[in-house]
């Protein structure tokens, strides 16, 4: 982060996301403490709306154009279809982020089944995969990146902004996949120059995760096995995890050449001619 543009600018971009995390602990903590029972379809609901309100008031007091400001901007139907391939390349690399995070922490998701699934699953798939995709796409990647390309150097901007977006989240495991995946949406923004690139990665990699999760859960229920306790199992398996992350690692290596060219070309389709960032997936 050599230069910053406009340093006032970038102190009133940070304290907005420090507003919205701040919002986001505040109502975390009344619906934990107050023990009221909440959907997480309602749970989500509650946080996303004031977080993408945030970032909307903040746009109009700058008197900007939404569209203009978050990149709500047309992409090819090619383009689209690219953006889910690359979903799909880019998972080993956030795999890899996830396996190294649960030698340290548990992983969040299947410690939080028996919560879910106490729910209809279409309506978790709904809070979960469609509703908290785009909500945080909107504030991390149409706000907090936007403006913050704007304001220091793209690579800068994207691990930021991937940083950001994985303390969003609130936990290690989370943290760390999220940062990965933040830095490749903030890639595929600038090659498409849209938010809806991001949008759609964001949308396919959640209901992937989240249809597998809950098939794995329900196929244990059936056999009478706790998915929680096998995670903790696996992951009390230090030797087998390093086998996992090593297997993970050089598939991770495949995806990153991978994930380049999906993005390079996705820039061609697009129009957008990219400079090249040396020793980065732009380049």
């Amino acid at each position: 982060m050599n230069k910053i543009k406009d340093k006032a600018e970038f102190i009133r971009v940070i304290l907005v996301y420090v507003l919205i995390l701040l919002i986001t602990i505040g109502i975390s903590k009344v619906i934990k403490v107050t023990g009221v029972k909440l959907s997480l379809l309602v749970s989500s609901v509650i946080l996303y709306v004031p977080m993408v309100a945030i970032t909307l008031i903040y746009t109009f007091i700058k008197k900007e154009k939404v569209a203009d400001a978050f990149g709500f901007k047309k992409i090819k139907v090619s383009t689209a279809f690219l953006a889910i391939l690359l979903t799909i390349v880019a998972m080993p690399m956030s795999t890899l982020a996830n396996l190294i995070s649960q030698l340290f922490v548990p992983n969040i998701l299947a410690q939080g089944m028996d919560t879910f699934m106490e729910e209809s699953a279409v309506l978790v798939l709904l809070a979960a995969a469609v509703i908290a995709p785009i909500c945080e796409e909107i504030v991390m990647r149409g706000f907090m990146q936007n403006r913050l390309a704007k304001l220091i150097p793209f690579v800068a901007s994207a691990i930021l902004s991937g940083f950001l977006f994985g303390v969003l989240h609130m936990n290690l495991n989370q943290f760390c996949y999220a940062w990965v995946l933040g830095v490749v949406f903030a890639f595929v923004n600038r090659a498409s120059g849209s938010i809806f690139t991001s949008m759609i990665m964001h949308l396919v990699y959640n209901i992937i995760g989240m249809g597998a999760s809950i098939f794995a859960y329900t196929v244990a229920k059936t056999n009478n096995i706790d998915i929680a306790q096998t995670a903790e199992a696996s992951r009390a398996n230090t030797s087998g995890m390093y086998v996992s992350i090593a297997i993970c690692a050089v598939l991770a290596g495949i995806s990153f050449i991978l994930v380049r060219l999906i993005i390079r070309k996705i820039a061609k389709i697009e129009g957008n001619e990219l400079q090249p960032v040396e020793g980065t997936m732009a380049e």
